[in-house]
Formats: structure tokens, C-alpha cells, sequence
């Protein structure tokens, strides 16, 4: 005769339930993951804004205008370079609005633009009454990208009967 085995004590009936995590452990890792959800899109809101806010140099150059005919001071120094502003004595509101008071009538055309890495470099037409009579000046302006914003930091005549330096022509 053949005997079942005997039953082991707590072997009858379903197994135990799994202890559960507590709730302090699901609160510690839903915080660190809206604090890593915060910290990524803040680092994208920086990346966007620093996208969006980089500007045109070609505005810059409109600014730069606008601020001679309107002797807009905070607009000139806004567009230019602290060097720029030095190595044409304009370094003071006062000598800039003394200087553009009597400016009026000038009228720009861009007939070119070349662009670097942090630079532009635009062909200007620059046109002018003098005595009833339009003179027309080939300018080169250097427009440069620093610390985020564009600012004029030179500006040359081009003479039509020498080589370009910039584009070889």
C-alpha cells in the first residue's frame, strides 16, 4: 500500500503577498524625477533663448543708422563696440549728440554681405546731399558677434580700383 506524503506546514494555500515598497520610496522617486524633468527644461529654455535672442547682424546695421539720424545715444552705443566708439572719439553721449546733430538725409543701400564665423562684413552704398549735390561713398562695415550681441566694429572705404581683401576681387 502506498501512503500520500504527508503535508508540510505552511505550504497549503497561496503563497504570501510580497511585502509592498513604502510610500516614502514612490514620493523620494517622483520628486527626483520632477526635479531632473525641471533642470531639462530649464537647460532647453536657455538653448531657446539663446537661439532666438542671437540677433541679425544686418539690424544692427539698421540700428547703427537710426541712431546717427536721431542722435539716439543708447541705440549707438547698443550697436558699436566699445572699440569702435574709442577709435572714432565718440565716447560720450555728449561728443555723439554734438557730432549727429547736424546729420540728416543719408540714405544706405546694402549691395552685399559676407558672412564668417562671429563676423559680417557688409557692402554699403551711402548716399548724401552735399550742396544740392548726391555723393555716393562705397563703404565696408564690420559687424562682430560678442558676448551674444552684434556690434559694429569698423567701417572702411572701399576703393573700386584695388583687389578686395575679403573676397579676392
Amino acid at each position: 500500500m502506498t501512503f500520500a506524503p504527508a503535508p508540510r506546514p505552511g505550504s497549503a494555500g497561496p503563497p504570501p503577498p510580497r511585502p509592498q515598497r513604502p510610500l516614502w520610496h514612490w514620493l523620494l522617486l517622483g520628486g527626483a524625477g520632477m526635479a531632473l524633468l525641471l533642470v531639462a527644461l530649464i537647460v532647453a529654455l536657455i538653448l531657446l533663448w539663446q537661439i532666438l535672442g542671437r540677433g541679425d547682424p544686418e539690424t544692427t546695421l539698421d540700428d547703427f543708422y537710426d541712431s546717427l539720424q536721431t542722435s539716439d545715444c543708447a541705440l549707438f552705443e547698443e550697436t558699436t563696440t566699445p572699440e569702435y566708439r574709442d577709435a572714432t572719439g565718440l565716447t560720450s553721449c555728449d561728443v555723439f549728440e554734438q557730432a549727429t546733430s547736424d546729420m540728416t538725409g543719408v540714405d544706405y543701400e546694402v549691395t552685399d554681405r559676407v558672412n564668417r564665423f562671429g563676423y559680417a562684413i557688409f557692402y554699403v552704398t551711402e548716399r548724401y546731399e552735399d550742396r544740392g549735390e548726391t555723393i555716393e561713398v562705397p563703404l565696408r562695415y564690420f559687424v562682430e558677434r560678442s558676448s551674444g550681441q552684434w556690434g559694429l566694429a569698423g567701417i572702411e572705404p572701399v576703393d573700386e580700383n584695388s583687389p578686395d581683401l575679403i573676397t579676392g576681387s
